[in-house]
């Protein structure tokens, strides 16, 4: 049961949290499905931007608990990092799947990175221990 004093989790931070598990599952499907007839670099280049996803999905597994205000910056700068390269991966992208590949890290990754800047959201990472 829950303590009278405790707060409950604005749905902002659960959505941006549900959405950030959500990619790091995408990401291991997407990484299945194209794997086939790779090189090492090439895996490597694939791997390398849902391992960040998969860093922040831990972040986020922090959030409902122990989290504050330092947690939020850092996934949002992880997921910075993150939208940047893939906006670089989409342009330049030759094959279909690596448009899918980054757009869909796009797609995901930008709604994250907005939820931790709403005000809810800012309160919660904010509160009192």
């Amino acid at each position: 049961m829950r303590a009278p004093t405790e707060a409950v989790m604005p749905r902002q931070v659960r959505t941006a949290r549900l959405l950030l598990l959500g990619m790091a599952f995408a990401g291991m499907v997407v990484i299945l499905a194209l794997q086939e007839g790779m090189t090492s670099y090439g895996l490597g280049d694939l791997v390398a931007p849902w391992i960040l996803i998969w860093v922040c999905a831990l972040l986020a597994l922090t959030y409902g608990g122990r989290a504050r205000g330092g947690i939020r910056v850092t996934t949002v700068v992880v997921m910075v990092f993150v939208l940047v390269s893939s906006f670089n991966q989409a342009l330049g992208a030759t094959a279909p799947s690596e448009f899918v590949d980054a757009a869909l890290r796009i797609v995901l990754g930008l709604p994250v990175v907005v939820l931790l800047f709403l005000p809810a959201t800012t309160a919660w990472f904010d509160r009192a221990k």
